[in-house]
């Protein structure tokens, strides 16, 4: 998958220097998964043969076994789309017996980038119920008479709730970013990505925003997609941030 070396090589580079100059805030921003089965595996979707271009696959940016966790009342997703003639994406959720609990149509920017959905929160608490695999499909419609050349990713999601050494944690974090290292190093991916995304979003210029981001992703090996932009405004992104 990691196709395009010299620039995660040169990526990798500036992140070395911003780790000389943020060591402890940069190398906190790992994610330590869960311990339980694995659901199976992240994919990216190909390119061929549909309305995407560019080198790089649809690309869920979610960790390699597929499965994340959100405490959040409006967890927020994201993924990487190429160069597309598409101009709309579905997003739905699905129970363990592939029952569809929702389904609903995003805008996709005219540009290559990462997209992002928060689903809202009155949709989060008649569906997702804590403690319970959900799963989520993301498809970029092609051909909306031809579903089969739709190309799509999926993944799973479990909302938990978070227990009082975490609460107490998280009021005490001094920063975002420390909340976003207390969320990555509790397997919890979904608010630590929302959080660096707000914070990228807000400080895009920061050295430090973008070496979390950096070091977040380059934790569940999706370094390549690091540089790419966010396509939500700062409104949006704030209202799935974690710890609602």
């Amino acid at each position: 998958m990691l196709r395009n070396k010299p620039f995660i090589s040169c990526l990798s580079m500036i992140l070395g220097l911003v780790i000389v100059s943020h060591p402890l805030l940069t190398l906190a921003q790992e994610y330590r998964p869960p311990k339980r089965g694995l659901p199976g595996r992240r994919e990216g979707a190909g390119t061929r043969g549909t309305c995407m271009d560019g080198q790089k696959f649809l690309m869920p940016l979610t960790p390699v076994d597929g499965f994340s966790a959100t405490t959040s009342n409006s967890p927020t997703f994201f993924w990487y789309v190429p160069p597309t003639s598409a101009q709309m994406a579905e997003f739905a959720l699905l129970d363990s017996n592939d029952s569809q609990l929702y389904k609903t149509t995003i805008a996709l920017p005219r540009t290559a980038g990462i997209v992002s959905f928060t689903v809202p929160e009155k949709v989060t608490n008649s569906v997702l119920k804590t403690s319970q695999d959900f799963y989520w499909q993301f498809t970029v419609i092609c051909d909306p008479s031809n579903p089969s050349r739709n190309p799509f990713v999926e993944g799973v999601v479990q909302r938990i709730q978070p227990g009082k050494e975490l609460v107490s944690q998280l009021k005490k974090a001094p920063s975002a970013y420390s909340r976003a290292t207390i969320y990555a190093s509790s397997g919890i991916w979904q608010d630590a990505i929302a959080t660096l995304a707000q914070q990228r979003c807000l400080n895009p210029k920061d050295s430090s925003s973008l070496a979390s981001w950096v070091a977040l992703l380059q934790s569940v090996q999706l370094q390549e997609f690091a540089a790419e932009p966010l396509t939500a405004s700062c409104s949006v992104l704030s209202e799935g941030r974690g710890g609602k």
